[in-house]
């Protein structure tokens, strides 16, 4: 109790998500998916019977660099297959011209996407100029996740201070409870009143910080639309 509450809550704070420990299992599960992102792409089957335009095709409509075809290059070589180079660059660059466009753009930024730089010299200002917009729509409202969470963990961090303070004084007024322990509660409950303070004030900046990011989404959001996304 008492100092605990706030030093979690300041915790919650500084690590999004409730990101506070990195215990060993979840280290292991980090290597894991190490591992398994390490892994390959394409099975000896799809090596051997893959439409290379259409795999093509599917890694421009997804934006994907020309490495990806170096994945595939080691991955069929275990397997003694060589893909076809042309057939896939093809199949990319068809669907390159639907993907560099201004309306993907938008979307890959506002959904917090990658652009890996693929669009030709041609497309890629206008492409570019709708991904940030997308891009910066994106921080906003990520912005505005952050502090909607603080607040509640500001929130629930008050609740339990004011539920253990409630404890504390019905423990006070008890016939058992001898005047050395009094003593001692009354001083927990000051130091609890100190910490609910600082979560008050704490809970009014962070008010004032919702309201300022709300006012800045609106308005983006209504520049987004004049801008035709």
């Amino acid at each position: 109790m008492t100092r605990l509450y706030y030093d979690i809550y300041q915790v919650l704070l500084k690590f999004d998500s409730g990101k506070i420990m990195v215990k060993r299992r979840h280290i292991a599960i980090i290597l894991i998916c190490i591992m398994l992102s390490s892994c390959a792409v394409m099975s000896e089957e799809e090596c051997a019977y893959s439409d290379w335009t259409a795999v093509g095709y599917e890694d421009g409509a997804d934006g994907r660099g020309s490495e990806r075809f170096g994945d595939y290059r080691r991955d069929c070589a275990d397997h003694g297959i060589t893909p076809d180079f042309q057939a896939w660059q093809a199949g990319r660059e068809q669907d390159l011209v639907e993907f560099c466009q201004p309306l993907r753009g938008f979307q890959v930024g506002q959904s917090g996407g990658r652009y890996n730089g693929v669009c030709s010299s041609n497309s890629e200002s206008v492409f570019l100029a709708a991904y940030r917009l997308g891009a910066e729509l994106f921080g906003l409202r990520s912005n505005l996740n952050v502090i909607n969470s603080n607040v509640s963990a500001n929130t629930q961090a008050i609740q339990e201070i004011e539920e253990d303070t409630a404890e504390i004084e019905a423990i006070i007024v008890g016939d058992e409870t001898t005047s050395e322990q009094r003593s001692a509660l009354l001083a927990e409950l000051r130091e609890l009143s100190e910490i609910k303070g600082e979560l008050e004030l704490e809970a009014e900046l962070l008010i004032e910080q919702r309201v300022l990011a709300e006012l800045a989404l609106s308005d983006f959001e209504i520049a987004v639309i004049e801008a035709g996304f």
